[in-house]
Protein backbone atom coordinates (compact mmCIF):
# COMPACT_ATOMS: atom_id res chain seq x y z
CA UNK A 1 0.00 0.00 0.00
CA UNK A 2 1.12 3.57 -0.66
CA UNK A 3 1.78 5.63 2.44
CA UNK A 4 -0.21 8.82 3.16
CA UNK A 5 0.92 11.88 5.14
CA UNK A 6 1.18 11.65 8.91
CA UNK A 7 -1.14 14.66 9.29
CA UNK A 8 -3.93 12.65 7.64
CA UNK A 9 -4.27 10.33 10.62
CA UNK A 10 -7.44 10.54 12.67
CA UNK A 11 -9.81 8.25 14.50
CA UNK A 12 -12.54 5.88 13.37
CA UNK A 13 -14.39 2.99 15.00
CA UNK A 14 -16.40 0.17 13.46
CA UNK A 15 -20.08 0.52 14.38
CA UNK A 16 -19.70 4.19 15.26
CA UNK A 17 -22.71 6.35 14.34
CA UNK A 18 -21.51 9.19 12.15
CA UNK A 19 -22.93 12.23 10.46
CA UNK A 20 -25.33 11.79 7.55
CA UNK A 21 -23.85 11.12 4.13
CA UNK A 22 -24.66 14.68 3.15
CA UNK A 23 -22.67 16.14 6.03
CA UNK A 24 -19.80 13.75 5.24
CA UNK A 25 -19.63 14.28 1.50
CA UNK A 26 -21.06 17.75 0.86
CA UNK A 27 -19.95 21.30 1.59
CA UNK A 28 -21.85 24.61 1.67
CA UNK A 29 -21.48 25.11 -2.09
CA UNK A 30 -21.79 21.47 -3.31
CA UNK A 31 -24.42 18.80 -2.67
CA UNK A 32 -23.47 16.41 -5.46
CA UNK A 33 -20.93 13.82 -6.59
CA UNK A 34 -19.76 13.24 -10.17
CA UNK A 35 -19.55 10.34 -12.62
CA UNK A 36 -16.74 9.94 -15.13
CA UNK A 37 -18.97 11.39 -17.87
CA UNK A 38 -19.48 14.60 -15.90
CA UNK A 39 -22.99 13.73 -14.69
CA UNK A 40 -23.83 15.16 -11.27
CA UNK A 41 -25.58 12.91 -8.73
CA UNK A 42 -27.15 14.34 -5.58
CA UNK A 43 -25.63 12.89 -2.41
CA UNK A 44 -29.12 12.50 -0.94
CA UNK A 45 -29.75 9.77 -3.56
CA UNK A 46 -27.28 7.55 -1.67
CA UNK A 47 -29.15 7.76 1.62
CA UNK A 48 -30.36 4.31 2.74
CA UNK A 49 -27.70 2.46 0.72
CA UNK A 50 -24.50 0.68 1.69
CA UNK A 51 -21.70 3.03 0.61
CA UNK A 52 -18.03 2.34 0.08
CA UNK A 53 -15.60 5.24 0.40
CA UNK A 54 -12.68 4.29 -1.84
CA UNK A 55 -9.42 6.14 -1.04
CA UNK A 56 -7.11 5.57 -3.97
CA UNK A 57 -4.72 7.28 -6.41
CA UNK A 58 -3.54 6.75 -9.97
CA UNK A 59 0.09 7.18 -8.91
CA UNK A 60 -0.17 4.13 -6.60
CA UNK A 61 0.52 0.76 -8.35
CA UNK A 62 -1.33 -1.33 -5.70
CA UNK A 63 -4.35 0.96 -6.24
CA UNK A 64 -4.27 0.49 -10.00
CA UNK A 65 -4.04 -3.25 -9.44
CA UNK A 66 -6.97 -3.37 -7.00
CA UNK A 67 -9.33 -1.03 -8.87
CA UNK A 68 -10.20 -3.54 -11.66
CA UNK A 69 -11.00 -6.14 -8.97
CA UNK A 70 -13.24 -3.67 -7.17
CA UNK A 71 -14.91 -2.75 -10.49
CA UNK A 72 -15.99 -6.35 -11.03
CA UNK A 73 -17.41 -6.52 -7.50
CA UNK A 74 -19.20 -3.19 -7.97
CA UNK A 75 -20.86 -4.30 -11.21
CA UNK A 76 -22.27 -7.38 -9.48
CA UNK A 77 -23.39 -5.57 -6.34
CA UNK A 78 -24.87 -2.57 -8.14
CA UNK A 79 -27.52 -4.91 -9.55
CA UNK A 80 -28.91 -5.15 -6.01
CA UNK A 81 -29.62 -1.44 -6.09
CA UNK A 82 -28.46 -0.78 -2.53
CA UNK A 83 -24.70 -0.36 -2.94
CA UNK A 84 -22.59 2.53 -4.18
CA UNK A 85 -18.93 3.53 -4.12
CA UNK A 86 -17.46 7.02 -3.89
CA UNK A 87 -13.89 7.61 -5.06
CA UNK A 88 -11.85 9.86 -2.73
CA UNK A 89 -8.74 10.78 -4.71
CA UNK A 90 -5.23 10.90 -3.33
CA UNK A 91 -3.83 12.16 -6.64
CA UNK A 92 -1.69 15.28 -6.73
CA UNK A 93 -3.16 16.86 -9.87
CA UNK A 94 -6.51 16.96 -11.64
CA UNK A 95 -5.16 15.40 -14.83
CA UNK A 96 -4.21 12.20 -12.94
CA UNK A 97 -7.58 12.27 -11.18
CA UNK A 98 -9.48 12.54 -14.48
CA UNK A 99 -7.44 9.77 -16.12
CA UNK A 100 -7.97 7.44 -13.17
CA UNK A 101 -11.67 8.23 -12.69
CA UNK A 102 -12.37 7.28 -16.31
CA UNK A 103 -11.51 3.66 -15.35
CA UNK A 104 -14.12 3.67 -12.56
CA UNK A 105 -17.86 2.91 -12.96
CA UNK A 106 -18.81 4.61 -9.67
CA UNK A 107 -19.11 8.11 -8.29
CA UNK A 108 -16.35 10.46 -7.14
CA UNK A 109 -15.85 13.41 -4.87
CA UNK A 110 -14.79 16.34 -7.11
CA UNK A 111 -11.00 16.72 -7.10
CA UNK A 112 -11.38 20.45 -6.52
CA UNK A 113 -12.88 19.88 -3.05
CA UNK A 114 -9.57 19.36 -1.30
CA UNK A 115 -10.95 20.39 2.10
CA UNK A 116 -13.54 17.58 2.14
CA UNK A 117 -10.99 15.06 0.88
CA UNK A 118 -8.63 15.99 3.72
CA UNK A 119 -11.51 15.86 6.24
CA UNK A 120 -12.40 12.31 5.16
CA UNK A 121 -8.78 11.15 5.29
CA UNK A 122 -8.52 12.42 8.85
CA UNK A 123 -11.91 11.08 9.91
CA UNK A 124 -11.21 7.53 8.74
CA UNK A 125 -7.51 7.31 9.73
CA UNK A 126 -6.33 6.77 6.16
CA UNK A 127 -2.61 6.08 6.46
CA UNK A 128 -2.19 3.87 3.38
CA UNK A 129 -3.97 3.25 0.09
CA UNK A 130 -5.89 1.55 -1.43
CA UNK A 131 -8.29 1.89 1.50
CA UNK A 132 -12.02 1.06 1.48
CA UNK A 133 -14.43 2.11 4.22
CA UNK A 134 -17.90 0.53 4.05
CA UNK A 135 -20.86 2.33 5.65
CA UNK A 136 -24.24 0.72 6.35
CA UNK A 137 -27.64 2.21 5.50
CA UNK A 138 -27.49 4.45 8.61
CA UNK A 139 -23.96 5.69 7.69
CA UNK A 140 -22.36 3.63 10.47
CA UNK A 141 -18.94 2.15 9.77
CA UNK A 142 -19.22 -1.56 8.98
CA UNK A 143 -15.52 -2.01 8.26
CA UNK A 144 -12.39 -0.06 7.41
CA UNK A 145 -10.78 -3.19 5.96
CA UNK A 146 -12.82 -3.43 2.79
CA UNK A 147 -9.77 -3.94 0.57
CA UNK A 148 -8.60 -7.05 2.44
CA UNK A 149 -12.15 -8.44 2.72
CA UNK A 150 -12.71 -8.11 -1.04
CA UNK A 151 -9.31 -9.64 -1.78
CA UNK A 152 -10.21 -12.62 0.40
CA UNK A 153 -13.90 -13.11 -0.30
CA UNK A 154 -14.85 -11.06 -3.35
CA UNK A 155 -18.57 -10.46 -3.85
CA UNK A 156 -19.34 -13.14 -1.24
CA UNK A 157 -18.13 -10.73 1.45
CA UNK A 158 -21.16 -8.44 0.99
CA UNK A 159 -22.48 -6.76 3.15
CA UNK A 160 -19.03 -6.92 4.76
CA UNK A 161 -20.26 -7.05 8.35
CA UNK A 162 -18.90 -9.22 11.18
CA UNK A 163 -21.70 -11.78 10.92
CA UNK A 164 -21.05 -12.35 7.21
CA UNK A 165 -17.29 -12.63 7.76
CA UNK A 166 -17.84 -15.21 10.52
CA UNK A 167 -19.97 -17.24 8.09
CA UNK A 168 -17.27 -17.07 5.43
CA UNK A 169 -14.52 -18.08 7.86
CA UNK A 170 -16.56 -21.10 8.93
CA UNK A 171 -17.14 -21.93 5.27
CA UNK A 172 -13.40 -21.67 4.60
CA UNK A 173 -12.61 -24.10 7.41
CA UNK A 174 -15.21 -26.53 6.08
CA UNK A 175 -13.72 -26.12 2.61
CA UNK A 176 -10.27 -26.90 3.97
CA UNK A 177 -11.57 -30.12 5.50
CA UNK A 178 -13.24 -31.14 2.23
CA UNK A 179 -10.55 -29.71 -0.05
CA UNK A 180 -10.24 -30.96 -3.63
CA UNK A 181 -8.67 -29.42 -6.72
CA UNK A 182 -12.20 -28.55 -7.88
CA UNK A 183 -13.21 -26.75 -4.68
CA UNK A 184 -10.03 -24.71 -4.98
CA UNK A 185 -10.08 -23.79 -8.67
CA UNK A 186 -13.78 -23.70 -9.64
CA UNK A 187 -15.89 -20.54 -9.31
CA UNK A 188 -19.52 -19.69 -10.00
CA UNK A 189 -18.51 -18.12 -13.33
CA UNK A 190 -15.75 -20.52 -14.40
CA UNK A 191 -15.24 -24.30 -14.53
CA UNK A 192 -11.97 -24.17 -16.46
CA UNK A 193 -8.37 -22.98 -16.38
CA UNK A 194 -6.58 -21.54 -19.39
CA UNK A 195 -4.05 -23.08 -21.72
CA UNK A 196 -2.09 -21.17 -24.35
CA UNK A 197 -4.07 -19.54 -27.11
CA UNK A 198 -7.03 -19.06 -24.78
CA UNK A 199 -7.77 -22.80 -24.73
CA UNK A 200 -10.19 -23.66 -21.92
CA UNK A 201 -9.19 -26.77 -19.96
CA UNK A 202 -11.90 -28.16 -17.63
CA UNK A 203 -10.74 -28.25 -14.02
CA UNK A 204 -12.17 -31.78 -13.95
CA UNK A 205 -9.21 -32.89 -16.09
CA UNK A 206 -6.85 -32.10 -13.20
CA UNK A 207 -8.61 -34.48 -10.79
CA UNK A 208 -6.34 -37.39 -9.87
CA UNK A 209 -3.14 -35.53 -10.81
CA UNK A 210 -0.45 -33.97 -8.64
CA UNK A 211 -1.03 -30.24 -9.17
CA UNK A 212 1.22 -27.28 -8.42
CA UNK A 213 -0.31 -23.85 -7.81
CA UNK A 214 2.39 -21.40 -8.85
CA UNK A 215 2.13 -17.87 -7.40
CA UNK A 216 4.58 -15.72 -9.32
CA UNK A 217 5.07 -12.36 -11.07
CA UNK A 218 7.08 -11.15 -14.04
CA UNK A 219 7.94 -7.92 -12.23
CA UNK A 220 9.90 -9.76 -9.51
CA UNK A 221 13.37 -11.05 -10.40
CA UNK A 222 13.42 -14.02 -7.93
CA UNK A 223 10.33 -15.31 -9.76
CA UNK A 224 11.92 -14.84 -13.18
CA UNK A 225 15.04 -16.64 -11.95
CA UNK A 226 13.10 -19.60 -10.53
CA UNK A 227 10.63 -20.11 -13.39
CA UNK A 228 13.16 -21.56 -15.90
CA UNK A 229 14.17 -24.16 -13.30
CA UNK A 230 10.53 -25.07 -12.78
CA UNK A 231 9.94 -25.26 -16.55
CA UNK A 232 12.80 -27.74 -16.90
CA UNK A 233 11.44 -29.97 -14.14
CA UNK A 234 7.88 -29.76 -15.51
CA UNK A 235 8.98 -30.80 -18.99
CA UNK A 236 11.04 -33.70 -17.65
CA UNK A 237 8.14 -34.99 -15.57
CA UNK A 238 5.73 -34.82 -18.51
CA UNK A 239 8.28 -36.60 -20.71
CA UNK A 240 8.41 -39.37 -18.12
CA UNK A 241 4.63 -39.64 -18.29
CA UNK A 242 3.99 -38.41 -14.76
CA UNK A 243 0.45 -37.21 -13.92
CA UNK A 244 1.62 -33.72 -13.00
CA UNK A 245 0.28 -30.25 -13.85
CA UNK A 246 0.94 -26.66 -12.82
CA UNK A 247 -1.50 -23.74 -12.72
CA UNK A 248 -0.03 -20.24 -12.83
CA UNK A 249 -1.62 -17.64 -10.54
CA UNK A 250 -0.33 -14.22 -11.56
CA UNK A 251 0.66 -11.62 -8.99
CA UNK A 252 1.42 -9.05 -11.70
CA UNK A 253 -0.36 -5.70 -11.63
CA UNK A 254 -0.60 -5.26 -15.39
CA UNK A 255 -2.17 -7.70 -17.86
CA UNK A 256 0.59 -7.13 -20.41
CA UNK A 257 3.14 -8.38 -17.84
CA UNK A 258 0.94 -11.41 -17.15
CA UNK A 259 0.75 -12.24 -20.86
CA UNK A 260 4.47 -11.75 -21.45
CA UNK A 261 5.37 -13.91 -18.46
CA UNK A 262 2.85 -16.66 -19.19
CA UNK A 263 4.21 -16.93 -22.75
CA UNK A 264 7.39 -18.40 -21.23
CA UNK A 265 5.48 -21.11 -19.31
CA UNK A 266 4.34 -24.47 -20.74
CA UNK A 267 1.56 -25.09 -18.19
CA UNK A 268 -1.96 -23.83 -17.42
CA UNK A 269 -3.09 -20.57 -15.80
CA UNK A 270 -5.98 -18.80 -14.11
CA UNK A 271 -7.37 -15.86 -16.12
CA UNK A 272 -5.70 -12.55 -15.24
CA UNK A 273 -7.47 -10.75 -12.39
CA UNK A 274 -9.54 -13.82 -11.48
CA UNK A 275 -10.87 -13.44 -7.94
CA UNK A 276 -9.77 -17.02 -7.20
CA UNK A 277 -6.13 -15.84 -7.20
CA UNK A 278 -6.75 -13.56 -4.22
CA UNK A 279 -8.89 -16.20 -2.52
CA UNK A 280 -6.20 -18.86 -2.89
CA UNK A 281 -3.47 -16.45 -1.82
CA UNK A 282 -5.40 -15.87 1.40
CA UNK A 283 -6.43 -19.52 1.79
CA UNK A 284 -2.83 -20.75 1.63
CA UNK A 285 -1.50 -17.72 3.54
CA UNK A 286 0.99 -16.89 0.78
CA UNK A 287 3.47 -14.41 2.27
CA UNK A 288 5.93 -14.06 -0.59
CA UNK A 289 6.66 -15.09 -4.15
CA UNK A 290 7.59 -17.29 -5.86
CA UNK A 291 5.42 -19.78 -3.98
CA UNK A 292 4.54 -23.26 -5.21
CA UNK A 293 1.73 -25.13 -3.44
CA UNK A 294 1.57 -28.86 -4.21
CA UNK A 295 -1.75 -30.71 -4.17
CA UNK A 296 -1.78 -34.49 -4.11
CA UNK A 297 -3.91 -36.65 -6.45
CA UNK A 298 -6.69 -36.49 -3.83
CA UNK A 299 -6.65 -32.67 -3.89
CA UNK A 300 -5.21 -32.34 -0.38
CA UNK A 301 -2.22 -30.09 0.28
CA UNK A 302 1.11 -31.91 0.24
CA UNK A 303 3.53 -28.99 0.42
CA UNK A 304 3.32 -25.22 0.82
CA UNK A 305 7.07 -24.60 0.37
CA UNK A 306 7.80 -26.56 -2.79
CA UNK A 307 10.00 -23.77 -4.20
CA UNK A 308 12.49 -24.49 -1.42
CA UNK A 309 12.28 -28.25 -2.06
CA UNK A 310 12.96 -27.81 -5.77
CA UNK A 311 15.91 -25.55 -5.05
CA UNK A 312 17.23 -28.18 -2.64
CA UNK A 313 16.49 -31.41 -4.50
CA UNK A 314 15.40 -30.51 -8.02
CA UNK A 315 13.31 -33.15 -9.79
CA UNK A 316 14.18 -35.68 -7.08
CA UNK A 317 11.65 -33.98 -4.77
CA UNK A 318 8.76 -35.29 -6.88
CA UNK A 319 6.06 -36.36 -5.96
CA UNK A 320 6.62 -34.12 -2.89
CA UNK A 321 5.10 -36.57 -0.42
CA UNK A 322 6.30 -36.87 3.18
CA UNK A 323 7.55 -40.37 2.38
CA UNK A 324 9.67 -39.07 -0.51
CA UNK A 325 11.15 -36.27 1.59
CA UNK A 326 11.96 -38.71 4.39
CA UNK A 327 13.81 -40.85 1.82
CA UNK A 328 15.81 -37.86 0.61
CA UNK A 329 16.74 -36.79 4.14
CA UNK A 330 17.84 -40.36 4.92
CA UNK A 331 20.00 -40.35 1.78
CA UNK A 332 21.62 -37.07 2.83
CA UNK A 333 22.29 -38.40 6.32
CA UNK A 334 23.90 -41.54 4.92
CA UNK A 335 25.95 -39.44 2.51
CA UNK A 336 27.26 -37.24 5.33
CA UNK A 337 28.21 -40.27 7.41
CA UNK A 338 30.06 -41.91 4.49
CA UNK A 339 31.44 -38.63 3.15
CA UNK A 340 34.55 -38.65 0.97
CA UNK A 341 35.83 -36.01 -1.42
CA UNK A 342 34.79 -38.17 -4.37
CA UNK A 343 31.28 -38.70 -3.00
CA UNK A 344 30.97 -34.92 -2.80
CA UNK A 345 32.42 -33.89 -6.15
CA UNK A 346 31.89 -36.82 -8.51
CA UNK A 347 28.56 -37.39 -10.30
CA UNK A 348 27.28 -40.03 -12.72
CA UNK A 349 28.15 -37.76 -15.65
CA UNK A 350 31.41 -36.23 -14.35
CA UNK A 351 34.51 -37.32 -12.41
CA UNK A 352 36.48 -34.09 -12.76
CA UNK A 353 36.57 -30.42 -11.86
CA UNK A 354 37.79 -27.75 -14.29
CA UNK A 355 40.77 -25.47 -14.55
CA UNK A 356 40.92 -22.23 -16.49
CA UNK A 357 40.16 -22.78 -20.14
CA UNK A 358 37.92 -25.73 -19.25
CA UNK A 359 40.77 -28.21 -18.77
CA UNK A 360 39.59 -31.24 -16.80
CA UNK A 361 41.30 -32.16 -13.52
CA UNK A 362 40.28 -35.60 -12.15
CA UNK A 363 38.81 -35.42 -8.66
CA UNK A 364 41.01 -38.41 -7.81
CA UNK A 365 44.02 -36.07 -7.98
CA UNK A 366 42.58 -34.05 -5.07
CA UNK A 367 42.07 -37.03 -2.75
CA UNK A 368 44.38 -36.78 0.29
CA UNK A 369 44.55 -32.99 0.12
CA UNK A 370 42.78 -30.36 2.22
CA UNK A 371 40.13 -29.04 -0.15
CA UNK A 372 38.00 -25.93 0.40
CA UNK A 373 34.62 -25.63 -1.34
CA UNK A 374 34.06 -21.95 -2.08
CA UNK A 375 30.43 -20.89 -2.57
CA UNK A 376 30.46 -17.43 -4.11
CA UNK A 377 29.13 -15.19 -6.92
CA UNK A 378 30.33 -12.11 -8.78
CA UNK A 379 27.07 -10.19 -8.14
CA UNK A 380 27.69 -10.45 -4.37
CA UNK A 381 29.92 -7.59 -3.17
CA UNK A 382 30.93 -9.33 0.12
CA UNK A 383 32.01 -12.28 -2.05
CA UNK A 384 34.21 -10.12 -4.25
CA UNK A 385 35.84 -8.61 -1.15
CA UNK A 386 36.44 -12.00 0.46
CA UNK A 387 37.80 -13.48 -2.78
CA UNK A 388 40.71 -11.03 -2.66
CA UNK A 389 41.63 -12.25 0.85
CA UNK A 390 41.20 -15.88 -0.15
CA UNK A 391 43.47 -15.48 -3.21
CA UNK A 392 46.19 -14.11 -0.93
CA UNK A 393 45.83 -17.04 1.51
CA UNK A 394 45.72 -19.59 -1.33
CA UNK A 395 48.91 -18.23 -2.93
CA UNK A 396 50.71 -18.17 0.44
CA UNK A 397 49.79 -21.79 1.16
CA UNK A 398 50.86 -22.87 -2.32
CA UNK A 399 54.21 -21.11 -1.87
CA UNK A 400 54.64 -23.06 1.38
CA UNK A 401 54.02 -26.28 -0.54
CA UNK A 402 50.89 -27.22 1.40
CA UNK A 403 48.62 -29.93 -0.04
CA UNK A 404 45.74 -27.51 -0.39
CA UNK A 405 43.19 -26.79 -3.11
CA UNK A 406 40.03 -24.76 -3.57
CA UNK A 407 37.02 -25.58 -5.76
CA UNK A 408 34.78 -22.66 -6.73
CA UNK A 409 31.03 -23.40 -6.65
CA UNK A 410 29.26 -20.59 -8.44
CA UNK A 411 25.97 -18.93 -7.58
CA UNK A 412 26.23 -16.58 -10.57
CA UNK A 413 23.14 -15.97 -12.69
CA UNK A 414 24.73 -16.88 -16.02
CA UNK A 415 27.81 -18.53 -17.46
CA UNK A 416 29.31 -15.25 -18.70
CA UNK A 417 29.36 -13.87 -15.14
CA UNK A 418 30.79 -17.18 -13.89
CA UNK A 419 33.60 -17.10 -16.47
CA UNK A 420 34.47 -13.48 -15.74
CA UNK A 421 34.61 -14.09 -11.99
CA UNK A 422 36.49 -17.41 -12.27
CA UNK A 423 39.26 -15.69 -14.26
CA UNK A 424 40.19 -13.79 -11.09
CA UNK A 425 40.68 -17.04 -9.16
CA UNK A 426 43.85 -19.19 -9.26
CA UNK A 427 42.04 -22.41 -8.24
CA UNK A 428 39.62 -24.97 -9.69
CA UNK A 429 35.84 -24.94 -10.18
CA UNK A 430 32.77 -27.08 -10.75
CA UNK A 431 31.32 -26.59 -14.25
CA UNK A 432 28.72 -23.80 -14.16
CA UNK A 433 25.70 -25.91 -15.19
CA UNK A 434 26.55 -28.87 -12.94
CA UNK A 435 23.65 -30.07 -10.76
CA UNK A 436 26.09 -31.14 -8.02
CA UNK A 437 26.13 -27.51 -6.83
CA UNK A 438 22.58 -27.86 -5.57
CA UNK A 439 23.41 -31.07 -3.67
CA UNK A 440 26.45 -29.49 -2.03
CA UNK A 441 24.51 -26.40 -0.91
CA UNK A 442 21.90 -28.65 0.65
CA UNK A 443 24.36 -31.07 2.30
CA UNK A 444 26.34 -28.24 3.89
CA UNK A 445 23.21 -26.15 4.57
CA UNK A 446 24.64 -23.13 2.76
CA UNK A 447 22.17 -20.31 3.43
CA UNK A 448 24.30 -17.37 2.37
CA UNK A 449 27.44 -16.45 0.46
CA UNK A 450 30.36 -16.19 0.59
CA UNK A 451 30.71 -19.53 2.35
CA UNK A 452 33.86 -21.64 2.67
CA UNK A 453 33.56 -25.30 3.63
CA UNK A 454 36.87 -27.07 4.27
CA UNK A 455 37.22 -30.82 3.74
CA UNK A 456 40.22 -32.58 5.30
CA UNK A 457 42.57 -35.15 3.68
CA UNK A 458 40.24 -37.95 4.91
CA UNK A 459 37.28 -36.45 3.05
CA UNK A 460 35.50 -35.40 6.26
CA UNK A 461 34.46 -31.81 6.99
CA UNK A 462 37.13 -29.89 8.92
CA UNK A 463 35.06 -26.72 9.27
CA UNK A 464 31.92 -25.22 7.79
CA UNK A 465 33.05 -21.74 8.85
CA UNK A 466 36.17 -21.33 6.79
CA UNK A 467 35.20 -17.78 5.93
CA UNK A 468 35.60 -16.60 9.53
CA UNK A 469 38.79 -18.60 9.95
CA UNK A 470 40.38 -17.05 6.84
CA UNK A 471 39.17 -13.54 7.70
CA UNK A 472 40.50 -13.82 11.27
CA UNK A 473 43.72 -15.82 10.94
CA UNK A 474 44.60 -15.76 7.24
CA UNK A 475 46.99 -18.53 6.17
CA UNK A 476 47.65 -19.35 9.83
CA UNK A 477 44.22 -21.05 9.90
CA UNK A 478 45.54 -23.92 7.77
CA UNK A 479 44.77 -26.88 8.00
CA UNK A 480 41.44 -25.56 9.40
CA UNK A 481 40.88 -28.36 11.91
CA UNK A 482 39.03 -27.63 15.15
CA UNK A 483 42.07 -28.53 17.19
CA UNK A 484 44.32 -26.16 15.24
CA UNK A 485 41.85 -23.27 15.26
CA UNK A 486 41.47 -23.56 19.04
CA UNK A 487 45.20 -22.99 19.45
CA UNK A 488 44.79 -19.68 17.59
CA UNK A 489 41.73 -18.46 19.47
CA UNK A 490 41.78 -16.36 22.59
CA UNK A 491 40.27 -18.34 25.50
CA UNK A 492 36.51 -18.75 25.13
CA UNK A 493 36.29 -16.90 21.80
CA UNK A 494 35.17 -18.41 18.49
CA UNK A 495 36.68 -17.35 15.14
CA UNK A 496 33.55 -15.26 14.45
CA UNK A 497 33.94 -13.38 17.75
CA UNK A 498 37.67 -13.06 17.15
CA UNK A 499 36.95 -11.48 13.76
CA UNK A 500 34.65 -8.89 15.34
CA UNK A 501 37.27 -8.06 17.98
CA UNK A 502 39.95 -7.80 15.30
CA UNK A 503 37.88 -5.26 13.37
CA UNK A 504 37.20 -3.20 16.50
CA UNK A 505 40.89 -3.21 17.44
CA UNK A 506 41.78 -2.00 13.95
CA UNK A 507 39.22 0.81 14.21
CA UNK A 508 40.47 1.73 17.70
CA UNK A 509 44.08 1.94 16.56
CA UNK A 510 43.00 4.14 13.65
CA UNK A 511 41.12 6.44 16.05
CA UNK A 512 44.16 6.70 18.32
CA UNK A 513 46.46 7.50 15.40
CA UNK A 514 44.15 10.25 14.17
CA UNK A 515 43.14 11.69 17.57
CA UNK A 516 44.16 15.39 17.70
CA UNK A 517 45.29 15.09 21.32
CA UNK A 518 47.82 12.42 20.32
CA UNK A 519 49.13 14.18 17.21
CA UNK A 520 52.86 14.84 17.24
Amino acid sequence: MAEMNEQEKGSSHVGETRESLSSLLCNKKRDFLIRNNGQKVKVEELEGKHVGLYFSAHCCPPCRSFTPVLSEIYKKLSEKGDFEIVFISGDRDEKSFDEYQHTMPWLALPFSDKKTRMKLNQAFQVVAIPFLVVLDRESRVITTEGVEIIKQYGVEGYPFNAERLDELRAKKEALRAAQTVETLLLSDERDFVLGHGGRKVPVAELVGKTVGLYFSAHCYSPCRNFSPELVEIYNKLLKKGEAFEIVFLSCDEEEKDYKEYYASMPWLALPFGDIAENNLCSYFRVKGIPTLIILGPDGKTLQTHAVHLIREYGIRAYPFTKERLDELEAEDKAKREAQTLESLLVSDERNFVINHGGAQVPVAELVGKTVALYFSAHWCSPCRGFTLKLVKVYNELKERGEAFEIVFISSDNDEEAFEGYFKRMPWLALPFEDETKKDLKRLFRVRGIPSLIVVGPDGKTSTDNGRSAVSTFGAKAYPFTDAHLKTLEEPGLSPSTMLILKRWRRKWKSCLRNHPCLAV
